[in-house]
């Protein structure tokens, strides 16, 4: 399974937003269904951002990786 980087895709959904932004205040004289759609697509950026902020904060620690070596003595009865 491939490993995913939250941080490089959280940060290309922060760029996204702001494009989105942009968008918004550059075509505020336009007709509403262009409006729509780009509010559509910056609420879907919001839900993303969550998502992803959710995975990061859930994602496991790396557990700490002991020497074999420790563990070479062993009891027996």
């Amino acid at each position: 399974m491939p490993t995913v980087n939250l941080d490089l895709q959280l940060k290309f959904l922060v760029e996204l937003e702001t494009v989105l932004e942009d968008a918004l205040a550059r075509y505020s004289g336009e007709g509403a269904e262009k409006l729509a759609e780009l509010k559509y697509m910056q609420r879907e950026v919001h839900r993303a951002k969550r998502v992803i902020a959710q995975r990061a904060k859930s994602e496991e620690k790396p557990r700490r990786q002991y020497a074999a070596a420790d563990y070479q003595e062993v009891a027996y009865s």
